[in-house]
């Protein structure tokens, strides 16, 4: 009717007249023109991202917009192969009762482009309100940022933005809605590492790994070396990689590793190679999902043709890629990591960006400048030892009366903190922080101390006087936005740090990968798997692999797989210890903890351990373990085994190796990994591993025992008393001769 509405106007205007109801319809608002699709979009996704989750260095807590603080920004991604058709902000919030109805707004912004302005109506005020707001998705881009800005008035005249009333708080059911359409790119490994690995979001990556059959040692050295590559390109965000074998998964890109003589059966009319090859070809009866090829003619070629890919300066063009001039680099020095800092000479903040502006900050309150930085985990500080924090900064001066004050935290715990003064806006600050006198944290409730992830912290405060005035005398209160540079010239120094850690502590392997991680591209590292390893023992060795490369920066091209003990091979060398349960645990106790632990020695020994326990996990419950302990072969390394009991106990590890923030909590030497909850026991014998200059080891020694401190210090007394008064005796006789 609509359509036959318009002909007729038309009509009409041709004749030489419009009549009112034409120009009626006229005045109506005309509905967009929907968008013709692309010929290259497949199928729909819906995806739901929780607000908080959003929230820019971390999940937050706690939303809550003031009149001083009335901006918050929430970031996500759209990735490379995807078409955002649709996004919906569903904000749940509660409004101040005391807030001023149509005066007070909340505005929605995507990438500085406004959305829509929500007017905050009385049905709002002092109780929990939904409301949906649509995004335009044209303005979407692959790194997106949505913006709340709050508006309030608590009084129709002289409004404080510093009042209490003026607060607005976003509730943690607030979502993101995001509707995309799957886009079908074309074959180009120029466009490496897209589709396959995207980091515009925050999402983790999964990519399944497939096989043509179990996979030998070598070809499980280049998926490794893979999963190694995918976790220095997502780093904190984490990676999964399921396995298959000879079956292609159902949906998504995915990697296959292909011999000649060994490929997936949906392979067989891809020609076989003459040597190693990386080829990026359109999924089987997939629409959008590319497969990328890890092809040669031997297991030997596959490892090369990984290492290959891994390696920089790499120029691909097409779908095809052939490696011809490959030569393995050298093996890397120890604590050479590209993500670690070194903590041997000044760490200039310039080395720790991340993106440009990080060191900059604004706004009437401006946040905080924060930096992260990354050492190598078995660093030991002595008490003659310390921090030195050479600070260069700019700042906007105080007005008037007021004043500013310069804080500097490290992992949230204040290390220092400097009034600023009124005549300049460019500083300098030497400071000087205590020594931890110890190793590096493993645990945030340890305060004021140094980890091997470090948040460096700075900001300013401004504190002002403000008037507000009567009804009669209303004085205007302008708050003019503040801003803080850090100087990337800036820099922290570690005074008197050694490389010594007792062992075994699961924290380090948890935390930062170590011992494997010392060596960033695992020289020094020899992974046992069994030779016929089911495809989810495999995930775990990737799992794991890909976990480490995204703590070092590094791509594990001189890893050894093996899928037996073998003493020569193993000496010299830090162990990954990939199998299933040895045996079965009544409980989870000490004894239960002492009884795996011995039993993962005698795998390690080359023995077969003995199942004693009685059966507690059906096959639904699963269960995982680590064990740590000193290797057999060499004092000096050490051996980290992944256990897990059937199906379910690999997904449930798995599940936890792929997530970086997993299993912190772990620490001893053996630790149960429950769903929910992870059980850590500290059995077996104590080792150190590093150097540390004899005396500083008796201190160590020492002021762990307080009672033998006392005694020796009791004992040192009698002695050079009873000295000084034998030669004071000594010196008497000799003056009465």
């Amino acid at each position: 009717m609509k359509e036959l509405s318009l002909t007729l106007c038309v009509l009409s205007a041709l004749l030489g007249g419009i009549s009112s109801a034409c120009a009626q319809e006229a005045m109506q608002p005309v509905e967009a023109v929907q968008p013709v699709w692309r010929t290259d979009v497949t199928s729909n996704i819906t995806q739901r991202l929780e607000l908080f989750k959003l929230v820019p260095g971390g999940q937050a807590q706690n939303i809550r917009l003031t009149g001083v603080n009335n901006r918050q920004v929430f970031d996500f991604g759209v990735r490379n192969d995807e078409l955002l058709s649709k996004a919906v902000l569903e904000l749940n919030f509660t409004a101040s009762p005391a807030l001023i109805a149509g005066r007070s707004q909340i505005n929605v912004l995507l990438n500085g482009q406004v959305q829509r302005s929500l007017a905050i109506t009385p049905e709002m005020l002092g109780k929990r309100f939904n409301a949906q707001i649509m995004l335009d998705p044209k303005h979407a881009q692959a790194a997106n940022q949505v913006s709340l800005e709050f508006i309030g008035h608590d009084k129709d005249i002289c409004t404080t933005p510093t009042s209490e009333s003026l607060w607005l708080e976003i509730n943690p059911s607030s979502a993101l809605l995001l509707h995309k359409q799957k886009v079908k790119v074309a074959n180009d490994l120029s466009r490496w590492p897209l589709p396959f690995i995207d980091t515009a979001g925050n999402a983790s990556s999964v990519i399944p790994f497939v096989f043509g059959s179990v996979p030998g040692s070598e070809t499980k050295e280049a998926a490794a070396v893979m999963a190694s590559l995918v976790g220095t390109y997502t780093k904190w965000r984490g990676a999964d990689f399921p396995v298959y074998y000879n079956t292609q998964p159902v949906a998504g890109h995915f990697f296959v590793f292909a011999t000649n003589s060994n490929r997936p059966d949906f392979l067989k009319d891809v020609p076989l190679v003459d040597g190693p090859e990386v080829m990026m070809l359109d999924a089987p009866g997939s629409l959008y999902a590319k497969m990328l090829i890890i092809a040669g003619r031997d297991e030997a070629d596959l490892l090369t043709a990984a290492r290959a890919l891994a390696s920089s300066g790499r120029v691909m063009i097409g779908e095809r890629f052939k490696v011809t001039d490959y030569k393995l680099p050298e093996a890397r020095q120890a604590y050479d990591a590209p993500n670690w800092a070194d903590p041997n000479n000044p760490i200039v903040f310039s080395s720790l960006m991340e993106y440009p502006g990080q060191l900059t900050s604004r706004g009437y309150e401006p946040a905080p400048v924060h930096l992260s930085m990354r050492l190598p985990p078995d660093l030991y500080m002595v008490r003659s030892g310390g921090i030195d924090v050479n600070l260069k900064y700019r700042f906007t001066k105080p007005q008037g009366a007021d004043s500013a004050q310069l804080r500097m935290l490290i992992n949230n715990f204040l290390a220092e903190s400097v009034n600023l003064p009124t005549k300049t806006a460019i500083g300098e600050q030497l400071w000087r922080l205590p020594s931890i006198n110890g190793p590096l944290a493993t645990s945030l409730l340890e305060p004021s101390a140094l980890a091997s992830l470090n948040d460096l912290s700075f900001q300013i405060g401004y504190y002002r006087e403000l008037n507000e005035g009567t009804p009669d005398n209303c004085k205007s209160v302008v708050l003019l936005p503040h801003q803080i540079e850090i100087d990337p010239s800036s820099s922290i120094t570690l005074d008197g740090v050694y490389h010594f850690v007792e062992l075994p502590n699961l924290a380090l392997f948890t935390q930062s990968g170590y011992p494997f991680s010392q060596y960033a591209d695992l020289s020094e590292t020899v992974a046992v798997i069994a030779e016929d390893a089911p495809a989810e023992k495999v995930t775990t060795l990737l799992n794991t692999v890909g976990r480490i490369a995204s703590v070092t920066g590094a791509v594990a091209t001189h890893l050894t797989v093996t899928g037996k003990v073998d003493q020569k091979l193993l000496e010299d060398k830090d162990v990954l210890l990939i199998s299933e349960m040895p045996l079965t645990l009544p409980d989870f106790k000490q004894p239960n903890a002492e009884d795996l632990y011995k039993a993962v020695q005698a795998i390690v020994s080359g023995q077969e351990a003995s199942d004693e326990g009685s059966v507690l996990f059906s096959p639904l419950a699963g269960v995982g373990a680590v064990v740590s302990m000193q290797s057999p072969f060499d004092s000096a390394k050490t051996v980290v085994a992944l256990l897990s009991e059937g199906h379910s106990g690999s997904f449930l590890l798995n599940e936890k190796l792929q997530d970086p923030n997993a299993l912190f909590t772990a620490s001893g030497s053996v630790s149960i990994v429950q769903e929910g909850s992870v059980l850590s026991f500290d059995v077996g014998s104590r080792y150190t591993v590093g150097f540390l200059p004899w005396y500083h080891r008796v201190w160590q020694s020492l002021s762990n025992s307080p009672l033998i401190l006392a005694l020796c210090t009791l004992i040192c007394a009698v002695l050079v008393g009873g000295s000084i008064f034998y030669f004071m005796r000594l010196w008497v006789k000799g003056r009465s001769r």
